[in-house]
């Protein structure tokens, strides 16, 4: 599976958890986190496509993105020990985050060449 199947759909989650922090709570930070992680995942799922449609290969930024939303919703979970959304947020990152870890060390996205008919 092609890694941008992963960053985009999960940025929309980010993206629309803030928002809905912000509906129900009132929550600033919660929608500039939000807004802030998730856009920069949608922007790193689009680059992904750029760089496949390219061919080439390229998790890194998507990859620094998950690293860094994993130890920052860990370290709010610690604080607060509230599972509603930062444990959750943060165990679905460190899933994503393996995820992307595994596409590097297997060498990124399958670049498909196409077949020529001869």
């Amino acid at each position: 599976m092609d890694d941008f199947y992963v960053t985009i759909p999960y940025g929309l989650v980010v993206l629309g958890g803030g928002v809905a922090g912000y509906v129900k709570r009132g929550s600033v930070a919660s929608l500039a986190a939000g807004a802030g992680f998730g856009g920069a995942l949608l922007l790193a799922g689009a680059l992904s496509i750029w760089a496949f449609t390219g061919g080439h290969s390229s998790s890194l930024f998507a990859t620094v993105l998950q690293t860094a939303l994993t130890i920052v919703m860990t370290i709010r979970y610690m604080k607060t020990r509230k599972v509603v959304p930062a444990g959750i947020i943060a165990t679905i990152s460190a899933v994503v985050l393996i995820f992307y870890v595994y596409k590097i060390s297997k060498g990124g996205n399958e670049v498909y060449l196409p077949v020529s008919a001869e």
